[in-house]
């Protein structure tokens, strides 16, 4: 992984996500495999009244589960309604997976004099997995669209649920980043 910069996706100008920090951005990310939703509606009037004030619902995406739906988060956790609902009946997630995270996105060359995978493949797991592991992140998108596009770089989102864990990933920026055999041991190695 070489000429790691950052890379700034269009949905980091939505309302789902806030910049809390210059590169770093608070959102609440869906760990769901199917992206599936069981919704129930809100039957508790005390919520249901707190909820119906809330003003920043906003409007799902691919990541966000489904693009037909207004999401809004309350105390952790994720409600949704229908934008063309009158009675404006408000929906939890039976299995709410929805957790606040935060992330950060880049942009790198890939070496395939060093084994990773051209532009066009899948993202190479090593380094990335060894440097995730490192910083405690996880991928939370991996820019399908960008990664098949690009003759030239590699596009990842890592997040973590804190903070330092993406303030230290954005140490990687204009580093190398690679590993080396030492022995019997692979090392990491970001310089």
């Amino acid at each position: 992984m070489k000429n790691i910069s950052i890379f700034k996706p269009i949905k980091y100008n939505t309302e789902a996500y806030k910049e809390v920090e210059e590169n770093i951005y608070h959102t609440v990310y869906f760990t769901h495999s199917d992206h599936a939703l069981t919704l129930r509606e809100v039957t508790d009037q005390d919520l249901l009244k707190e909820l119906k004030k809330l003003k920043k619902w906003f409007k799902g995406t691919r990541e966000y589960l489904d693009d037909d739906l207004l999401l809004s988060n309350y105390e952790g956790h994720v409600y949704y309604k229908d934008p063309e609902d009158d009675e404006e009946i408000i929906y939890y997630n039976t299995e709410d997976y929805g957790k606040e995270i935060y992330v950060t996105s880049f942009k790198f060359e890939p070496e395939p004099e060093l084994n990773e995978n051209l532009p066009k493949e899948d993202i190479s797991q090593y380094p990335l997995e060894d440097l995730l592991e490192k910083y405690y992140c996880m991928i939370t998108d991996d820019y399908v669209e960008e990664n098949n596009n690009d003759p030239i770089y590699n596009y990842f989102e890592a997040g973590s649920d804190d903070i330092d864990d993406i303030r230290g990933i954005l140490s990687i920026i204009g580093k190398h980043v690679y590993n080396k055999e030492e022995g019997q041991y692979i090392k990491l190695v970001i310089d």
